[in-house]
């Protein structure tokens, strides 16, 4: 990996918690969100936007390919007039940043962006959205808090952002793409196409909540079998809240959640991967296949435990 290029990033509600908090933004977390319907969405009040990661697929080429056609909704070509922010993607590791990066700077009337941040608006203001994209993909102080969580790896190459042609076959290529409510419509944010998506009319924060599952579903429906996908609220600071709100049992639970971010993102900044195959290929030396086998079905037991335990504490705040 070279100093100019960006690392691959997890999809991760701390690590876009910790970098948007690097970036100077005040009073914004991100949270992951279980399971997409209004009540979720409503117990984060307020949500500024959704992240939504998805495995690019067939179906993604075939709309690409002709005319670089939305899967659904409808293209919002005068999209600059009505104060819409938009940046296309110009690299590939960048889409998970790129994907916050436009749900927050639609959002500056109601966030704190800080002085990074809302510099950069100013400065990107008038240009056409791959323009803007490509700042993005230039900004070195952008790039360098991106790259702060993930060590850079041998295994871990830059790689351009693929062509609207692009045919390539399951090659695990994931993208991220944001929903923010703008103008009285839901829009979809995605730095593959050629503008901002809108989708169905949309008068409140309510209505947002309501309406929002709707759109994602009919998303995900087009993908057949496919069942990899994620979601990712961005929130105000829970911690914060909690605290105005003087809720003991509410700021216990944010500590806990921000503990377990801070210890995850320091792990993330160190590469195990030498040690992990000198580890493994000792262990495995001195076993047999079946031994080998029933090590890894405990192995996967374990891990399945922790993450249950680990999404119940997040959704209930329970230790």
């Amino acid at each position: 990996m070279s100093e100019s290029g960006w690392n691959t990033i997890d999809s991760d509600a701390g690590v876009f918690s910790e970098l948007v908090e690097k970036l100077g933004v005040k009073d914004v977390e991100i949270n992951e969100l279980y399971s997409i319907d209004s009540d979720s969405l409503s117990q984060l009040d307020p949500v500024y936007g959704v992240v939504f990661l998805f495995k690019y697929g067939k179906i993604d080429r075939e709309y690409a390919s002709n005319g670089n056609r939305p899967l659904d909704g409808d293209y919002d070509v005068d999209y600059e007039n009505k104060g819409i922010f938009f940046a296309n993607q110009t690299i590939q590791n960048a889409c998970a940043t790129q994907a916050v990066l436009n749900i927050l700077l639609n959002k500056d009337d109601v966030v704190q962006l800080g002085d990074e941040l809302s510099n950069f608006k100013s400065f990107v203001t008038g240009f056409d959205s791959e323009i803007i994209g490509e700042t993005i993909s230039n900004s070195e102080v952008i790039r360098k808090v991106h790259n702060s969580f993930s060590s850079p790896s041998l295994m871990d190459e830059d790689k351009p952002e693929p062509p609207p042609d692009y045919d390539g076959r399951d090659d695990g290529l994931f993208h991220f793409i944001g929903y923010i409510r703008s103008g009285g419509y839901i829009y979809e944010l995605d730095g593959l196409k050629s503008y901002p998506i809108r989708h169905v009319e949309c008068s409140s924060q309510q209505e947002f909540y309501e309406k929002l599952p709707e759109v994602v579903f009919k998303r995900i429906s087009l993908y057949g079998d496919e069942l990899r996908f994620s979601l990712l609220a961005v929130t105000n600071n829970k911690l914060e809240q909690a605290t105005r709100d003087n809720d003991s049992e509410a700021i216990h639970s944010q500590l806990m959640k921000r503990e377990t971010w801070t210890n995850e993102n320091e792990l993330r900044r160190h590469d195990y991967m030498g040690f992990l195959v000198a580890l493994l290929t000792n262990i495995s030396k001195e076993k047999n296949d079946e031994e080998w086998k029933k090590l890894l079905e405990k192995a996967k037991t374990k891990s399945s435990k922790r993450l249950a335990q680990r999404i119940a504490e997040q959704s209930y705040g329970k230790k």
